[in-house]
């Protein structure tokens, strides 16, 4: 039309369905892979966005507590919570308002009853970018694991417990990526606006996270070790746990790295650094159960350490996998 424009007919089964009107807008969004989306602006979250879960006094705390995270990575705006006997047990009323505290990011409870509780989540939208909110999880998983190490030297049983608090603001920020990256594979909008490029990048950002997160896990791990000590580790074995560490935290950060420059040479490199990290942590324990000298305590931090590694080759496999056609060429037959 005028040389410039092109016009487009919409399916009639559609247009019925969502009851648009002649001059009603919509809205057409150009999708990384090419393909067009084309959205009703009558289409709001209000018709998804409230949830309502039905409990029972049977339920344990835990059970109700997953419950209402999978409602909220579900990306409901408003979630309820109701019982079916008539009557919430003040144990699981304290269990979602814990949880709500520590570990679900823009949330509060706005209506608690004897028979429910309603969370309201107050940011339709992320306020960080995923890469933002992922260096932020980075530094907090950096600081726990040279924390946790200190916690052994000194046997700082109060600098473990410490540590444990930073896992939840760890457990905060992996909940609101992933909340945001659930909405982002149905909504392209939402995909830009969290600064990904196409929805494969929701995947491969899903397995990164909860990759940081049992790192995370493991330096929890690692500081709980200390109240087993019965006395200061030698100075020559603390230098040699220490050093396997700090290879296993500068792979981790590697890996975070390759992420970000989405480059594929580097993750790779990552991967095969893993694996060297694995190999002494192997060598390590060999030496240690033929001195049989703090064998069990030592022996589990050091498997700590190589699981930081072995996640961190995780998150290197998944930039591989997403930037394999840098470094290929393709045909089509």
């Amino acid at each position: 039309m005028g040389g410039a424009t092109y016009a487009l007919s919409l399916p009639k089964k559609w247009v019925d369905e969502l009851n648009l009107k002649t001059g009603d807008l919509v809205s057409i969004i150009k999708n990384a892979n090419k393909s067009l989306s084309i959205l009703s602006a009558e289409i709001s979250q209000s018709k998804i966005a409230k949830s309502k879960a039905v409990i029972s006094q049977k339920e344990t705390a835990e059970s109700i507590q997953r419950k209402v995270i999978a409602m909220y990575l579900a990306g409901y705006q408003l979630i309820e919570i109701q019982s079916k006997e008539g009557k919430i047990q003040l144990e699981h009323k304290e269990a979602i308002r814990d949880l709500v505290r520590r570990n679900m990011v823009g949330t509060e409870i706005v209506e608690s009853t004897s028979v429910s509780i309603k969370i309201q989540i107050l940011t339709s939208l992320a306020e960080l970018s995923v890469n933002d909110a992922l260096k932020r999880m980075l530094s907090l998983v950096i600081m726990m694991h040279k924390q946790a190490i200190d916690a052994l030297k000194e046997m700082d049983i109060e600098l473990g417990e410490e540590i444990v608090h930073l896992d939840d603001e760890v457990d905060r920020f992996s909940l609101y990526i992933l909340r945001n990256l659930t909405l982002a594979v149905d909504h392209e909008s939402v995909l830009r606006y969290i600064g990904l490029k196409k929805p494969s990048d929701c995947i491969s950002y899903g397995i990164v996270v909860r990759s940081v997160e049992r790192i995370a896990d493991n330096a929890v791990s690692i500081a709980s070790r200390a109240k087993f000590l019965k006395s200061i580790l030698e100075p020559a074995l603390l230098q040699k746990v220490t050093k396997l560490s700090e290879e296993s935290l500068k792979v981790f950060e590697d890996s975070i790295l390759a992420l970000n420059k989405r480059n594929y040479a580097l993750a790779d490199v990552v991967a095969s650094n893993a694996c060297r990290i694995i190999q002494k942590e192997q060598e390590f324990t060999d030496i240690l159960e033929e001195s049989k000298k703090y064998t069990s305590v030592i022996k589990f931090v050091l498997e700590n350490i190589r699981r930081t590694a072995e996640y961190s080759s995780d998150i290197a496999e998944s930039v591989i996998n997403e930037t394999v056609q840098d470094i290929v060429s393709e045909s089509y037959s």
